[in-house]
């Protein structure tokens, strides 16, 4: 719902009733789910079946460390034949295939999905007549401009954000397609588009996006030469956007600690899992426009009782 907010605001400021705005927005944001599925999403299944040949051939270029593994494996059973320890029985089960995994988890996803079609429009719609009943029912013109504030502070900075934001990783998603079409990496658009997605969670993202590369790229040629290609390509492709390109665009505004931004993505990765890492930074942003607004929050007197914000002081009222 956040993340669709900006779009939604922008149609309705076009003149397009509230209902048909909130139903184009979510419309949007199946089209760009429907071109995911084509360009990442199938060619990521076909790869993932090719993932346990792939992991065979690293394990084989990664000689050195296989024989110190199997140097260390053995000092285990040296150890444990020693102290008497019995090797006991080994079974090994059948692990079923990610398409079967897939299969299995298809309901479920599905229809966890419509629920949160269908929530994410109706939040929409109904986010007009929230905000006039909160408006509403203030109790002095102060505390209702405030509001007014508070919320307008909160769709600029979410709009702000998301739009520069998005544009930043569709240029970093096409830019990995062309590096990885010229280093002739296959399913080029499939790793731009992974790339422009991964983007979206700070640190963790790109750590992983680069960690993929090079074992693609190491799988795919033989060589750990060819995994280190393209990982150094895209981490310094990494430097630049994050160094240069996004403090430019966004500025000191959205500038937050780390230790933060990356608590955030683990507590709603956590509790929601992919969905809860791309929304964890507009969260983020909107807690942090919050408080600039409000104030910071009285929680251990609102444990108690009291208001979570200190209210202005009363004028008081001429005899």
């Amino acid at each position: 719902m956040l993340l669709l907010l900006p779009l939604t605001n922008g149609l309705t400021k076009l003149g397009i009733p509230n209902a048909i705005s909130s139903f184009l927005a979510v419309l949007v944001f199946l089209l760009i789910l429907a071109l995911g599925f084509l360009i990442i999403l199938q060619p990521a299944l076909e790869l993932a079946q090719r993932f346990p040949d792939i992991t065979n051939i690293l394990q084989e270029r990664l000689v050195d460390i296989r024989q110190f593994t199997a140097s260390i494996s053995q000092m285990g059973a040296e150890f444990s034949s020693t102290i008497g320890e019995s090797k006991g029985q080994e079974v090994v089960l059948a692990s079923p295939t990610v398409m079967e995994e897939a299969a299995y988890a298809t309901p479920a996803a599905i229809l966890e999905f419509l629920l949160v079609v269908l929530l994410a429009y109706f939040m929409l719609e109904s986010r007009l007549r929230l905000k006039r009943l909160i408006l509403s029912n203030r109790l002095s013109l102060g505390t209702t401009l405030k509001a007014a504030r508070t919320g307008r502070s909160i769709t600029e900075d979410l709009s702000h954000y998301i739009g520069a934001v998005t544009t930043i990783n569709i240029g970093v998603g096409v830019l990995v397609a062309a590096g990885a079409w010229l280093l002739d990496i296959e399913s080029p658009l499939m790793w731009g588009g992974i790339a422009a997605i991964l983007n979206f969670i700070p640190y963790l993202g790109p750590m992983l996006m680069a960690v993929l590369l090079f074992g693609f790229g190491a799988a795919s040629t033989g060589d750990l030469g060819g995994g280190l290609a393209p990982m150094a390509a895209y981490i310094g492709l990494q430097v630049i956007e994050a160094n240069l390109v996004t403090p430019s665009i966004l500025g000191r505004r959205f500038s937050m600690n780390p230790v933060v931004i990356l608590l955030a993505i683990s507590y709603f990765t956590w509790i929601w899992g992919l969905a809860g890492a791309l929304i964890a930074v507009p969260l983020l942003i909107t807690g942090k426009a919050l408080v600039e607004q409000l104030g910071s929050p009285n929680i251990i007197g609102f444990m108690l009782g009291e208001p979570l914000f200190d209210s202005p002081p009363q004028k008081p009222e001429p005899d």
